[in-house]
């Protein structure tokens, strides 16, 4: 049986904060708190915005606009009143006028009645008397009387026309001080409301970031289990690899008709087929290629019919440093055409056998 490379050691696990240890890289891997996009294995991953900072910044900026809307002042209101109010801006500029051309009109009818007072006492043959006279002055103070009248009616529909302005303004002021007290408010107001649903967005964030730090914890859990249960097998099969052979000597040693010498017995005597087949089965895999061998003679054949030999390792074996290992088994390449999945090619180019699996 030929020389065998020892076989490996089962995996460890490693530690790293900035690689992706992925044993599927189809499967999305997270790294930093946050997810990330599936990448090969070993590839750096860039971490993701914190949303527990992002939260923790919402909060703190509704907390700051709270704190500044609370020391709002609303603007005063202050009501006109009409009793200091000057009127003169609002009083018509035309009321003389009107007056004016009213006492005109009423001196012309005062003149036209005179002379029809003087024309009727001339008739009579009362010209200049006393009867004349009183009609004059009765006429005269009628007219006196309509005017004034009329003056004053006149100069009160002016007044409360320019009362009527004047509160008017009053009342249009009023109104805009109340409106704009009324829109600062509910900017104020606005503001408020923003800043909660700001902190509501930040509390929603903060729950989210807990959601997804559980959601990250549980996968965590599971690709560790994940990596375990990888690492349990690959320990498994290194101990069905190095316990193989031992399993399959039995039955090495009913093919070969020859009986085990017991482990506890310490005696002396001449290495046979059956120890050199024990020895090489100890390895998983060893080197059994024809190329590596000289001087090769049959020695026997297990019931599956394939050959054992004896020979002796070449000079490239030598060079391969396998010439210490038992120099009876099988040819690989014979071995290879009756169980093909034995037999192994090595990164050397070379083949070698796994006892365990040819009988």
């Amino acid at each position: 049986m030929g020389g065998s490379s020892r076989p490996a050691a089962p995996p460890t696990q490693t530690a790293s904060t900035n690689y992706v240890a992925n044993p599927n890289p189809s499967l999305p891997m997270y790294s930093g708190g946050s997810p990330a996009p599936a990448a090969p294995y070993g590839t750096p991953v860039a971490p993701t915005p914190n949303i527990f900072t992002a939260a923790q910044q919402g909060i703190t900026g509704a907390g700051l606009g709270a704190a500044s809307e609370m020391g709002y002042q609303p603007g005063m209101v202050q009501a006109g009143q009409l009793a200091t109010t000057n009127l003169a801006p609002y009083q018509s500029p035309y009321t003389q006028q009107v007056i004016n051309q009213t006492a005109a009109d009423l001196a012309r009818q005062e003149a036209m009645q005179q002379n029809v007072i003087g024309a009727q006492a001339q008739a009579a043959g009362a010209f200049g008397g006393s009867r004349e006279a009183l009609q004059r002055a009765e006429t005269s103070a009628a007219f006196q009387r309509n005017l004034a009248d009329i003056s004053a009616g006149l100069r009160q529909s002016g007044f409360q026309q320019a009362q009527a302005a004047a509160q008017q303004d009053i009342a249009n002021a009023l109104a805009a001080q109340q409106f704009n007290v009324g829109s600062g408010l509910q900017g104020q107001q606005a503001r408020l409301a923003a800043g909660t649903q700001l902190a509501n967005i930040a509390n929603l964030g903060f729950g989210m970031g807990q959601t997804v730090q559980q959601n990250l914890a549980q996968q965590g859990m599971q690709q560790q289990a994940l990596q375990q249960a990888l690492i349990d097998a690959a320990r498994g099969q290194y101990a069905g690899y190095t316990g193989a052979p031992q399993v399959s000597l039995g039955y090495l040693a009913q093919a070969l008709g020859a009986t085990p010498v017991p482990q506890s017995t310490t005696t002396s005597k001449q290495p046979g087929l059956f120890d050199y087949l024990t020895l090489g089965a100890s390895t998983a895999a060893a080197f059994s290629d024809i190329r590596l061998k000289k001087d090769i003679k049959q020695i026997g054949e297990l019931p599956n019919g394939i050959k054992t030999y004896s020979w002796k390792w070449n000079q490239k074996a030598k060079d391969l440093g396998v010439d210490h290992f038992p120099t009876v088994g099988v040819i690989a390449q014979e071995a290879q055409k009756v169980v093909p999945h034995a037999v192994m090619e090595g990164a050397d180019g070379y083949l070698r056998v796994n006892y365990g699996e040819i009988l």
